[in-house]
């Protein structure tokens, strides 16, 4: 029988009403030496590691700082579910994911998506002007990603469902080339994706996820920790605020450190920074409905095999 690995790495659709085996997750007693942080190599996480925010709060209080990167929000879950690391950051749909899937996690704050971070693109010599328009056209996403929610939610708006469109699933690196050389009429895609493909492509931007719905990435912790350790999840906390704060007030330095980090050009990257937010907020009751709207939408669309009640993740510690 799959477990969540298995259900997070083949995004859900697949697995749907299987049956999901438990890991045992490590126990947190005690102050640990080691606090293990995931990280992916965008957004706040990577402004705190270089100003070595945690350091600076962890290590006074003898606790070493360990660093782990991820190349997806999906493989930092399931290092956060086994307790592999402490505590972590992703998106809205894989938390979601996670907890149908019976996930050791809790949300323990909130990182609002920037408005124009993610949204429908056609090219700019299109005939598609509206999002009704995509019935019966190719439309490139990621299954089981926020595009899909947002492709789902944008069309519901527009009175079109979604086996109206045709899909076709696809990777980012694929999806660009399809996008680029007319395989697909429109494509679905967050940042820095959707900054990159405006600058390679003319494009128009059919709908930016603000448009359709408000969006939330989330600061996250393995939940047995959180229970043992609520002072280091608020340190967490205040940490994550404390760089988000930085880099909205030094907006150069952010662009030369992600560009070095990812190979994406300064000017590119300067531009995803514009659409994005460095925000980190209290789990507030807007944005605990709009991932439960999320989570509504997935369980119709057969992408988790359960209704989940999100606000039953939410740490019971929260301030």
């Amino acid at each position: 029988m799959p477990g969540r690995r298995q259900f997070l790495a083949a995004g859900a659709a697949a697995l749907a009403g299987s049956t999901f085996v438990t890991p045992i997750t490590k126990a947190f007693a005690g102050t640990p030496g080691t606090i293990t942080l995931g990280f992916q190599k965008t957004g706040i996480p990577l402004v705190a590691r270089q100003l070595k925010v945690f350091e600076k709060r962890f290590e006074p209080r003898g606790i070493r700082v360990e660093w782990v990167e991820f190349p997806s929000g999906l493989t930092l879950l399931q290092a956060l579910d086994l307790g592999e690391v402490s505590l972590g950051n992703s998106g809205n749909v894989g938390c979601i994911f996670l907890q149908a899937a019976g996930g050791h996690i809790d949300y323990i704050a909130a990182q609002p998506s920037g408005p124009k971070s993610e949204g429908v693109l056609v090219r700019a010599d299109s005939g598609i002007r509206k999002i009704a328009d995509l019935r019966g056209k190719k439309v490139g996403y990621a299954k089981g990603s926020s595009s899909h929610d947002l492709i789902a939610a944008a069309l519901e708006k527009s009175g079109v469902k979604l086996s109206e469109i045709e899909t076709i699933s696809l990777g980012a690196a694929d999806a660009a080339f399809a996008y680029d050389s007319g395989n697909i009429d429109a494509w679905v895609i967050w940042d820095p994706y959707f900054t990159i493909a405006q600058k390679n492509t003319p494009s128009r931007v059919l709908a930016y996820t603000g448009d359709i719905e408000p969006s939330s990435g989330f600061l996250l912790a393995n939940s047995t920790f959180a229970s043992a350790h609520p002072d280091l999840v608020r340190e967490y906390i205040d940490g994550s605020k404390q760089a988000g704060e930085w880099a909205k007030s030094h907006p150069a330095e952010v662009t030369a450190a992600l560009s070095a980090a990812t190979g994406i050009p300064a000017n590119v990257m300067a531009a995803v920074n514009q659409n994005a937010r460095f925000d980190v907020t209290a789990l507030n009751a807007p944005l605990l409905d709009a991932q439960q709207n999320t989570a509504d939408r997935l369980f119709a669309l057969g992408l988790i095999p359960n209704k989940v009640n999100v606000r039953d993740i939410v740490w019971k510690a929260q301030s």
